[in-house]
Parts: structure tokens; sequence; C-alpha cells
């Protein structure tokens, strides 16, 4: 799209188990070499459609897959990949790409949750205090279920537009996780399977927005480095997923208010965004038991927001390509795709 070359278009884009053909992903599936011929035609349709700059998949089972993709794209030479590592998954992995002239600068992986991350209280101070309530609690969990990109992006052409991070997330999904052989064969336990094991996801993806936050703490303190956070949360805008990530600044939604013009560690919801501009809220990025919701989303700093005093560019438009969702089709994705566009606009 042509236009400033310091504007900037993030997306998201879940490819939905991208396998290499013959190989085994889930269960044992395999694609054939039409079905992945069909699969990565119409990624490569809707890369071209997106425009977008700054791009994080969810869903990726081999780097030759995105290559492929951008090759069928006619789009290799304008994008730079970036992947957790060169071989040697074991299972869906997020991944990056990042169109000329914008560049990759720094690529880091988190993996293990960062040093400090800790989710126990004890019941002692409870209990001197003389309440019923017990609230103890302890949550052994010290890594994200799927690793997190973190990207050092910045503008090859112009020196005077601040590098910016950005974050390719996919956090644990909704799906209830299958209990152990123990559990499963207990039978007072047996029974309650689909409870159990959603209290088991919930618990996961809630660590791991706290752990992402704390990631986002050290990167975003007492500094005005610009941040996007792309990916598959796996919850809605209002979830409390979301509130841990974005710490849920304050917005400004009348001209006399002084909020917003400030936000260290906060970051914006595109889809918020969105809907102060729209007249109606009609989008969707996902379907489960009919079910329409929004898991998928672009979180941004306060350089990118309309009112912050460090503000560096400015919303434009947010956009979701979403009507193959009800297909239910392999070849296309279960979740809809998120572009958010921002205009160059220093405060």
């Amino acid at each position: 799209m042509a236009g400033d070359p310091r504007d900037i278009c993030f997306a998201t884009f879940n490819l939905y188990n991208l396998q290499l053909p013959d190989v085994p992903w889930r269960q044992g599936k395999r694609y054939s070499v039409e079905e992945y011929g069909a699969k990565t035609q119409w990624s490569a349709s809707l890369l071209k459609a997106m425009d977008a700059d700054v791009i994080a998949f969810q869903e990726l089972w081999s780097p030759q897959c995105l290559r492929d993709l951008f090759d069928k794209a006619g789009l290799s030479d304008e994008y730079e990949l970036a992947f957790i590592r060169d071989s040697g998954w074991y299972d869906i992995a997020v991944a990056a790409a990042v169109r000329k002239p914008w560049e990759i600068r720094r690529s880091t992986v988190h993996k293990t949750f960062p040093e400090g991350f800790a989710l126990r209280k004890r019941d002692i101070d409870s209990h001197k205090a003389g309440e019923d309530e017990d609230d103890d609690i302890e949550v052994k969990i010290d890594k994200f279920s799927r690793s997190v990109l973190q990207l050092s992006v910045g503008h090859s052409e112009r020196d005077e537009v601040p590098a910016i991070d950005a974050f390719a997330v996919h956090l644990k999904s909704k799906l209830a996780t299958r209990l152990d052989r123990e559990e499963r064969e207990d039978p007072r336990t047996r029974p309650h399977g689909a409870a159990l094991g959603s209290a088991l996801s919930t618990i996961r993806r809630t660590a791991e927005a706290a752990a992402l936050r704390m990631i986002l703490n050290q990167a975003m303190r007492e500094t005005d480095r610009p941040v996007a956070v792309l990916g598959d949360y796996n919850d809605g805008q209002l979830s409390n997923t979301l509130a841990i990530v974005s710490e849920q600044p304050s917005l400004r939604l009348f001209t006399d208010s002084r909020r917003g013009g400030r936000s260290d560690r906060g970051l914006y919801v595109a889809g918020t965004l969105q809907e102060l501009r729209s007249l109606r809220d009609v989008y969707y990025t996902h379907i489960h038991e009919g079910v329409r919701e929004t898991l998928d989303h672009v979180l941004v700093s306060e350089q990118f927001y309309d009112f912050s005093r460090n503000r560096v560019w400015s919303f434009r438009e947010m956009r979701v390509w979403n009507d193959h969702v009800e297909d239910e089709d392999r070849a296309t994705s279960d979740h809809g795709v998120v572009t958010a566009r921002f205009d160059h606009n220093p405060a």
C-alpha cells in the first residue's frame, strides 16, 4: 500500500498446522502433495491481500513451509523470515516475517519463564488475620508451551524511526488438557476429566500471560521503545489473559480527558481502538461450537496510541479476514487473520 515508508502494518496469521506433504503432524495426520499445494496457495493469496510489514505466524511445523509460502506468493525477496530455530521442532511453533525497508536487527527466543516468576501464595497471613478463607496456592509451571519469539525491528532507511520490539506469541489453547493415565484411570477423577482438563489449560494460559508480562516489563519499563505483541492468545479481548498482558492502560474517551497521555508499560488492543471509531463490533477470528470469538490480537504500546504524549504512530485501521473460518477446511485456517495499520505521525 502506497504511503509514507515510515507507516507500519502489523499482522497475526494462524497457519492451522502448516506441515510439509507426506510428513506427519497432529495424531499422525498427513497432507498429500495436492492438499499442501492448495493450503499454501490459499495462504499465499491472503499474504498478498494483507499487505503487512511485520507478521507473526502460529502453528508452523517446518521452516521450509513458510519459505514455500512466500515463494508461492512471489514475496520472498521482500521479506526476511525468522524462526525459533532452523530445525528440530517437535510440534507447532511461532515464526515471523518482516518486510523491507524494515529489517530484523536482533532475535531472541523465550522458552523458559523469566527469573523471579512465582505463582505461590502461602496461607500463613490469612490465618493470622483470623480469616476463614484458605488462599494458599502453588503452580509449578516454568516454561511456555510454545516459545515466544522477540524481534528488534528497525527501519533500514530512516534513522529517526525508533526500533520496535515485536513479539510473536501463541498462548495455551482453551481445549481441555488430556489428563495423565493415573487420573484417567482413577474412578473419582475420570468423570470430571473435561472440567479438570479445562482448568489445567486455563491455569497454564494464565501463567504464560503473567510470564509474558514479566518479559514485557523488562522491555518497556522506563523506556520509550515501541512494542507490538502479535499472536493467538486463545482468549478474548476482555479476558483475564488480555488484562494481564496489556496491563489495561487508560483510554481517552472525551476531549477534555487527560487519560492516555502516558502509559509506560501498558499495551493497547487494536480491536478496542477499532471499536472506538466503529458503529458496530461484528468481527471475530474463531468459531467453536457456534460461538464466535476474537482470539487473535495485535497489542501495541503507547508509541502507537493517538493520545499519548510519546506517540510516534497513530492508529489508522484494523482489518479481519474471517469468511473462511466457517468452512472448516484444512486448506484454509480455523482462525481469522488480523492486520492493524498505523501512520507515522509523531506527537
